[in-house]
């Protein structure tokens, strides 16, 4: 019976570091493809007409069916 609780005990903390590891190791590559520069600088033109492109011009129309 303590040798059955030993290893499943044992078995735990494999599983454990290996969870653990390949969290660690795994959240650091992610980070690093994250942050992937292209180059280009962003001015305050650029972003405006991003922030313009978002949202509906007053002249569109909606349809009920587009608000649900």
């Amino acid at each position: 019976m303590n040798k059955k609780i030993v290893s499943i005990v044992f078995l735990l903390i494999v599983m454990v570091s290996i969870t653990i590891t390949y969290v660690y190791f795994n959240q650091k590559e992610a980070d690093e493809k994250k942050y992937d520069d292209s180059g280009k600088t962003v001015n305050d033109q650029d972003l405006a007409n991003e922030i313009d492109d978002m949202f509906i011009e007053e002249d569109d129309e909606i349809e009920i069916g587009e608000i649900v």
